[in-house]
């Protein structure tokens, strides 16, 4: 594989797509998918595909409806997928950010997805 699986880039327009992309995020997301991020402050990964989508609605606010995300460098290493992204946004500290996202796939499906960000924001 040497593009960006459709399953990424439906990732990335799910997410700014405000609230109604909540149900192409599940659909995604395998149902013993993991994904761990800094948005909350825990370090445990959120495990299952309701847990996941529990957290991306418990951090997503009106603000962020308005987010655009600009994908930077995407290596596809077989399964593995880094994409690099910048988001600008009312609900981020400074009015945008940047960090990368570390996809696994399987199946057609995520399992797990690694979340960082450049700077860790004051939340």
């Amino acid at each position: 594989m040497t593009h960006m699986p459709l399953e990424i880039t439906n990732f990335f327009l799910a997410m700014q797509a405000g609230p109604s992309g909540l149900d192409l995020l599940g659909a995604l997301f395998s149902d013993d998918a993991e994904y761990t991020e800094p948005f909350s402050g825990s370090s445990e990964p959120h495990r299952g595909r309701a847990a996941i989508l529990q957290a991306f609605e418990n951090s997503r606010s009106d603000d962020f409806d308005d987010a655009v995300i600009t994908l930077g460098s995407v290596v596809v290493s077989g399964e593995m997928i880094t994409v690099r992204w910048t988001c600008i946004s009312k609900a981020i500290p400074g009015g945008q950010g940047s960090g990368t996202n570390v996809f696994h796939l399987s199946g057609g499906k995520i399992i797990s997805l690694v979340t960082t960000l450049d700077m860790v924001p004051d939340f």
